[in-house]
């Protein structure tokens, strides 16, 4: 349904970037996200497709578990109506969604923050001086050094960060 609206010119999808592919949707198991111009009208033909969905499956929304990111670029009475039409809660902040964060930003050394945190969260539950130079050492190898894998999968750490996971890593194995 969303692709055949999109043919139609009815749904009108998001560009990121000027001669960027369309984008409306991103499906993955049982989330959907959705994506369209800001405007109560592109709201409208959004929730028609979400209805007839409904109707033809038999499932339901979740409107608890539903949020709406409208960009702070939209001005803040058209935002407004986009919010009362379609029923669901405004979000500034679209989280994290699969172990990575769902960003509308620029990336910096902030957007990393929740994972040096992880990293200090992993390491304050050690006990540094109860382990052996070995042992210290071997965590740091298989658990600490692991944990930005995936992170770094999807983006580029900015050399800061990596930095800051080496002063960490490197005050676990020989003390602060």
């Amino acid at each position: 349904m969303i692709i055949k609206a999109v043919d139609e010119r009815t749904w009108k999808p998001i560009r990121i970037s000027r001669g960027g592919p369309p984008l409306s949707h991103i499906l993955f198991a049982d989330d959907i996200l959705l994506m369209a111009e800001a405007s109560v009208a592109q709201v409208r033909v959004v929730k028609e497709c979400l209805d007839r969905f409904c109707r033809s499956s038999g499932q339901k929304i979740n409107p608890l578990k539903s949020k709406i990111f409208i960009s702070p670029n939209v001005e803040t009475d058209l935002a407004q109506r986009i919010q009362w039409e379609s029923g669901f809660s405004v979000t500034s902040d679209l989280g994290v969604y699969l172990g990575m964060p769902l960003l509308h930003k620029k990336i910096d050394k902030h957007t990393f923050d929740p994972l040096l945190q992880k990293i200090n969260n992993k390491l304050s539950g050690w006990r540094s001086k109860n382990l052996s130079l070995a042992g210290r050492i071997t965590l740091a190898k298989s658990v600490i050094t692991s944990l930005p894998v995936y992170t770094m999968a999807s983006i580029d750490l900015p050399g800061s960060v990596c930095d800051k996971i080496d002063q960490i890593t490197r005050s676990f194995v020989w003390g602060s």
